[in-house]
């Protein structure tokens, strides 16, 4: 049975959620991803996002955590997070050690609860899209039938759905070789379950939003290194390290905005062709 988490509200009209996404971070500072110190950018993220000093009811992380795949970059992560003084939940991206994050994460008080009742109103379903040693996703047999299940057990209560890796063609040649190989069974699912609002994932390094069979199904940019959008090859963009708020109404509602950091100093090696 997976574990769950249910949270109260904040703010009697809307839960807030903080979605962060593909830190890409090092054991060691200074390390570059693609000429961006990934450490570096995700503490402008988190100093920017503290700055604000807003109340979210949830922080969801959605993997790519390390770049190096070492214990210590996922504890600088989970140390980072608990700064913020909430709840955290996350899923594996493909760059991660699913064993590792279980281990470090559950000693910063990271539990790895796949369901969210937030609120009086609203269901949070995270699925694991990785597939070992592979930058494509794909979502198991087990995997889908859980989302049903739950859907199912809490069918009184709208869904927001996360996972790492898209599923909608991001109109990025090279990236969407690397897209969740059934979305078409993703898809399928929300057709018959018209309680699900939105579907939220990470991966493709933009900010991208759609419109997905009666939900909003969107990308939240990375707090690194960020990838143009519309390239065939693969591509960088000059776009700042950001994050991505979500506001949950009553009604089903789904208002959402990404925010970027307002230094720009955090610049790729344009000359870069892959990682």
């Amino acid at each position: 049975m997976q574990s769950f988490l249910h949270l109260p509200i904040k703010n009697s009209d809307f839960g807030n959620i903080l979605h962060i996404t593909d830190t890409h971070l090092f054991a060691n500072d200074n390390n570059q991803l693609l000429g961006v110190d990934s450490n570096a950018s995700f503490l402008s993220v988190m100093d920017e996002i503290k700055s604000l000093k807003k109340q979210y009811d949830l922080i969801v992380a959605t993997g790519d955590f390390v770049q190096d795949g070492s214990k210590e970059a996922y504890s600088l992560f989970a140390k980072q997070i608990q700064k913020l003084n909430t709840p955290c939940v996350w899923l594996a991206g493909n760059h991660d050690n699913y064993a590792y994050m279980q281990i470090i994460f559950k000693d910063y008080q990271l539990a790895e609860n796949k369901v969210v009742l937030l609120g009086d109103n609203w269901l949070l379903i995270l699925l694991n899209s990785q597939v070992v040693g592979q930058a494509y996703g794909y979502l198991s047999d087990l995997e889908l039938a859980f989302l049903r299940k739950t859907l199912e057990n809490y069918n009184d209560r709208y869904a927001l759905v996360f996972l790492h890796h898209h599923a909608i063609e991001s109109g990025c040649h090279w990236l969407d070789q690397h897209i969740l190989k059934n979305s078409d069974q993703l898809k399928n699912i929300i057709q018959n379950y018209p309680k699900i609002s939105g579907v939220g994932w990470g991966h493709i390094h933009q900010n991208q939003m759609h419109s997905w069979y009666g939900c909003k199904a969107f990308s939240t940019p990375s707090t690194c290194v960020q990838f143009k959008p519309a390239s065939y090859e693969f591509n960088l963009s000059l776009e700042a390290p950001g994050w991505r708020e979500i506001k949950l109404g009553k009604d089903g509602e789904i208002q959402t905005d990404v925010f970027r950091i307002n230094s720009n100093q955090f610049q790729p090696d344009l000359s870069q062709n892959g990682y």
